[in-house]
């Protein structure tokens, strides 16, 4: 028996044993639980709370009770439980369905936009030749989140460069989040919110809707396209050539010639200095017929600089909801097109 001077050394050990085992902030190892076939670990789920629509998953090990264990194939299963009646339930699956111990499995868990929002619970089960195991409860939370839009380029900008004055279309596609859907008797409106490099004389950014709508409808579980439009700014044609005057002069040519032809040969030598007359106006004449009668341009909205501009796409609804894409962090998907010099009039 102890004496109490040992008793007092003894407790003094294991004070400062505890002591020391605070401070190192040591955490006992989980025990592993199973059954006699085989031992069942599964790690709380990453991450254990999501929005709808999204993914969590939780790491698996399977092992052997003790070393002198023989190796068995387990099966796996989860469930997933709430406490209060859900729409769309979490999915829960398994890869592999089926493990020989020591092995691993992942456990992922799948919410839809229209999951109920809420706490759920989800179990897993190992089956053994002749036992099984279920682990205790796993928590997972579906956090309520507010119904939602995002912008996305379905087709890019075509043709991707254009002389000024001319235009390119490219397809923008809205979709909705968590079960969104368009305010009653309203709807989504695009634009190009920003445009880089400023300049005087800019593209012009416009959007048309399906069946000729003033803006977007979505209903909640399909995305909807919308076509982008971008004009610039180019000369004007304003007249056309015109030289049929001097092709005239040249069909009459050989009307002269047949006429001085069936004339006798004194006749002949007469007709000799009109038809001079006759060539030497059409070789006067033509280059002023092209020139008084070609094509001309004016620039009534100016020109727009050749550079390559980028624009930055947003939608916002009939209760000023913005898409989910346009934030402190997003500015919304972008497009971009390039402008060169307008061709040269001949």
């Amino acid at each position: 028996m102890k004496s109490a001077a040992g008793l007092r050394r003894s407790a003094v050990v294991c004070l400062s044993a505890a002591c020391l085992f605070a401070a190192l902030a040591v955490t006992p190892p989980a025990l592993a639980q199973g059954t006699s076939e085989f031992t069942l670990t599964a790690a709380s789920f990453d991450p254990n709370a999501v929005a709808p629509s999204g993914v969590s998953s939780s790491a698996i090990v399977i092992g052997l009770p003790s070393t002198s264990s023989p190796s068995v194939a387990v099966g796996l299963t989860c469930q997933v439980t709430s406490q209060q009646p859900a729409t769309d339930t979490p999915v829960c699956s398994i890869s592999p369905t089926s493990v020989t111990t020591p092995g691993d499995a992942v456990a992922t868990i799948t919410t839809k936009s229209t999951t109920t929002t809420q706490a759920y619970s989800i179990t897993i089960t190992g089956t053994g030749p002749t036992t099984t195991f279920t682990t205790p409860p796993i928590p997972l939370t579906v956090l309520a989140v507010a119904p939602q839009f995002t912008i996305n380029v379905t087709s890019a900008v075509a043709p991707s460069s254009v002389p000024a004055g001319n235009g390119a279309q490219g397809t923008v596609t809205v979709n909705p989040v968590y079960g969104y859907l368009t305010p009653t008797g309203g709807g989504i409106t695009l634009s190009c919110a920003t445009m880089s490099p400023l300049v005087t004389i800019a593209p012009v950014c416009s959007f048309t809707y399906p069946n000729g709508a003033p803006n977007l409808q979505v209903n909640g579980t399909t995305s909807q396209p919308a076509t982008l439009n971008i004009t610039t700014f180019g000369p004007v044609t304003t007249g056309a050539h015109n030289v049929r005057g001097a092709f005239g002069f040249w069909l009459s040519l050989p009307l002269i010639g047949l006429v001085g032809f069936g004339a006798g040969k004194r006749a002949r030598g007469a007709w000799v200095l009109p038809m001079l007359v006759v060539l030497s106006g059409v070789f006067i004449l033509t280059p002023a017929c092209a020139n008084n009668n070609s094509a001309t341009t004016t620039t009534p909205n100016g020109v727009t600089p050749a550079n390559t501009y980028t624009f930055t796409i947003i939608g916002v609804d009939s209760n000023g909801v913005l898409s989910s894409n346009t934030s402190s962090t997003s500015t919304g998907p972008t497009v971009s097109l390039t402008v060169t010099a307008p061709p040269k009039t001949p």
